[in-house]
């Protein structure tokens, strides 16, 4: 990707159609109007569902993700969490029984799940956590969604797994995952640890803020 680079530091506030959003190298945003946590594509569970398929993926993979939850906040004191959708990757599993831990210990939070196409347990299990279920997300100027969806708002979404590629020199290059923010819509950086990651092409209006190494770095298309 070309374009002008600034180096932003492990968080950034950031003024969006009189919104104050604090985005945070730990791939997620906190949005103050709200006082709410946001947070996409955990797919936890994802590496339980390669152990059963014979590949040998181990459990701790997941661990990270709640520690970084668990951090943020700490950081935050948010009334609610968001989840943008594909919060579990497949069929109950073992991991399933670590975020019925965790959201428990967290019940003085709302909890918000924005159903992803991941989201496929039935609701018996979602019963044993302190979470809602919901298909989208309104208030503000936003419209927060699992996929992108045409609205009268500005939609905020995940399922894409957003990075850019950032060239250096001697054809050095690096896929980092971002936050996208373009003319009607934007896009928040997969969460979880054990995701994979789609390169957006960017247009010149369009601001990004890639994460690499703890540090949010400023772009612009």
């Amino acid at each position: 990707m070309k374009g002008s680079v600034q180096l932003l530091g492990p968080t950034y506030e950031f003024q969006f159609l009189d919104q104050h959003l604090i985005l945070d190298a730990s791939k997620a945003f906190f949005w103050k109007e709200e006082n709410a946590l946001v947070v996409a594509d955990l797919h936890l569970g994802k590496a339980g569902h390669f152990r059963k398929h014979g590949v040998p993926i181990p459990r701790e993979v997941h661990v990270t993700d709640f520690q970084r939850l668990n951090s943020l906040i700490s950081d935050y004191t948010p009334d609610r969490i968001l989840f943008l959708g594909d919060l579990f990757h497949s069929d109950s599993n073992e991991e399933w029984l670590d975020f019925v831990t965790w959201s428990n210990h967290h019940k003085d939070v709302e909890q918000i799940l924005i159903e992803g196409n991941h989201d496929i347990l039935d609701a018996d299990s979602y019963q044993q956590t302190c979470m809602k279920l919901a298909a989208r997300y309104q208030a503000g100027p936003f419209l927060l969604t699992h996929e992108y969806e045409e609205s009268e708002y500005y939609n905020i979404s995940g399922h894409v797994h957003p990075c850019v590629y950032l060239r250096g020199l001697a054809r050095q290059g690096a896929r980092l995952p971002c936050f996208h923010f373009g003319v009607s819509s934007a896009l928040v950086p997969a969460f979880g640890e054990f995701t994979g990651s789609h390169a957006i092409r960017s247009k010149k209006s369009d601001q990004f803020f890639a994460i690499g190494d703890g540090q949010l770095i400023g772009l612009m298309g």
